[in-house]
């Protein structure tokens, strides 16, 4: 189970580093960016592009290789609860979202969810 989960994972960073690379324009008005300057489009593309297909494929060279499963699984609930703490928090406080936010911060809790349960069920096994 935990590399369906590791493997899911790697396949929707690349996919999602795929569409902002091809789409630039369009995911970036999507997720709500508005640049002011060129760098804030080489930063947009850096992080969704660049930094998302690293995940991708670490996130799938982890899947693979059971060595490897464990740090794979950490680093998703390590990412993942970072991400929604700081989602939430800032939604919060800044409100007024569009459906993006909420359909991206939907993902980002099931995904963080479904990594700590099996985080917590592989650690209750090995102990």
């Amino acid at each position: 189970m935990i590399s369906l989960y590791l493997n899911l994972n790697a396949f929707l960073y690349f996919l999602f580093s795929i569409w902002c690379f091809i789409k630039f324009s369009g995911t970036s008005r999507f997720l709500g960016y508005d640049f002011l300057n060129n760098s804030g489009k080489v930063e947009y593309l850096t992080i969704y592009t660049g930094l998302q297909m690293g995940f991708a494929i670490f996130l799938g060279i982890s899947g693979y290789f059971q060595s490897l499963r464990l740090s794979g699984l950490l680093f998703c609930v390590a990412i993942y609860i970072c991400i929604i703490v700081t989602r939430t928090a800032s939604a919060l406080y800044y409100g007024n979202l569009t459906r993006a936010t909420y359909l991206v911060g939907a993902l980002e809790y099931s995904l963080a969810i479904w990594g700590s349960i099996l985080l917590f069920n592989h650690l209750k096994l090995i102990n």
